[in-house]
């Protein structure tokens, strides 16, 4: 473990203020009772149903909205403007990836709440209202999340266990259904009330903002996946609790932005899981979880030749393929 991680780890276990770190709200100023942050790339369509969703159902509280483009190339940057003057447009001029174009929005916001909202998300018209008063009335709550649905009304999980080996085993091998508790979901019925999770999905994460400048904003050192997961086990640690209502309900596509390039971002999730078992687990559990990936890139390795060979994958996603398996290997 690299001596940058073992003094983050040292830091958090003393309750200190990490790097990304969010300022303070002056005492004069009024704050708010939500700030809303949305960062989008390439995802103009859904972007713009999102933040129609955002003005229908800010209606009974103060709400600032902050939109952070990472550096779209579909006209969304232009499409806030125009169309949405009461958001504050931050257009990157590189793509930042998730957290680090959060942070850019978190650094600006003023509410008592920061709402971390994806672009492909709508929020039902009471949604916005019950998040803020379900977190008023449980004082600990550092982080609350919603319940989610597919458009087509099916359930979606959005609250789940700490990363395991299981789940790091079942991502490579399709030996369960994807949904089962062994996974490290909760069951279905259980999200039929309040309850407490171990961590929430950041497609829709509402945040106190005390708890937000105790621990600090998403770490920049992931570009993509397990950013809320590493956020939510620092609040954790902290003695905030991570909060589930079926309450307030939110619309998710998911994968709006990045199932444009699957083979890129099975490479970024499994550099930030690497990433996230070094600094949380230590050495032993990354070296088990490197035990694991080994053994699953092989597995995905033979499965994709075979696809080759039999003609249903075409000479360049191979290539495409095995130059990210050799990448996670060595993560």
């Amino acid at each position: 473990m690299s001596n940058e991680l073992s003094i983050e780890r040292e830091e958090l276990r003393m309750g200190k203020r990490p790097q990304f770190s969010i300022p303070s709200v002056a005492g004069d100023v009024v704050q708010p009772d939500l700030s809303i942050v949305v960062v989008s790339y390439n995802s103009r369509d859904v972007l713009g149903r999102c933040l129609e969703s955002i003005r229908a159902a800010r209606d009974r509280l103060s709400v600032e909205l902050f939109v952070v483009d990472n550096a779209s190339r579909d006209g969304s940057a232009d499409m806030v403007a125009e169309r949405f003057p009461e958001a504050t447009l931050i257009a990157s001029e590189q793509n930042l990836g998730f957290g680090r174009a959060n942070n850019l929005g978190f650094a600006q916001a003023r509410g008592r709440y920061v709402l971390v909202l994806n672009p492909d998300t709508e929020v039902r018209p009471d949604a916005l209202h019950e998040l803020v008063r379900f977190a008023d009335s449980h004082p600990r709550a550092g982080a609350v999340g919603a319940r989610l649905d597919y458009p087509d009304g099916r359930f979606q999980h959005s609250a789940f266990r700490f990363p395991g080996l299981r789940q790091a085993l079942f991502g490579f091998f399709d030996l369960i259904p994807i949904d089962s508790p062994i996974n490290g979901r909760y069951r279905t019925e259980q999200f039929e009330r309040d309850f407490p999770a171990e961590h929430l999905l950041g497609a829709c994460l509402l945040l106190r903002r005390e708890a937000l400048e105790q621990v600090g904003g998403f770490d920049p050192r992931y570009f993509m996946y397990f950013e809320e997961t590493d956020l939510c086990i620092r609040l954790r640690r902290a003695g905030w609790q991570n909060l589930f209502t079926p309450g307030a309900r939110v619309l998710h596509v998911s994968a709006a932005s990045t199932s444009a390039a699957p083979e890129r971002m099975s490479v970024e999730f499994h550099r930030s899981q690497a990433y996230f078992y070094r600094k949380h687990y230590g050495l032993p559990g990354y070296a088990a979880l490197k035990v694991v990936v080994w053994l699953g890139t092989a597995y995905r390795l033979a499965r994709s030749l075979r696809a080759y060979l039999r003609g249903r994958i075409d000479r360049p996603l191979l290539v495409e393929r095995l130059g990210g398996y050799w990448s996670i290997l060595w993560f």
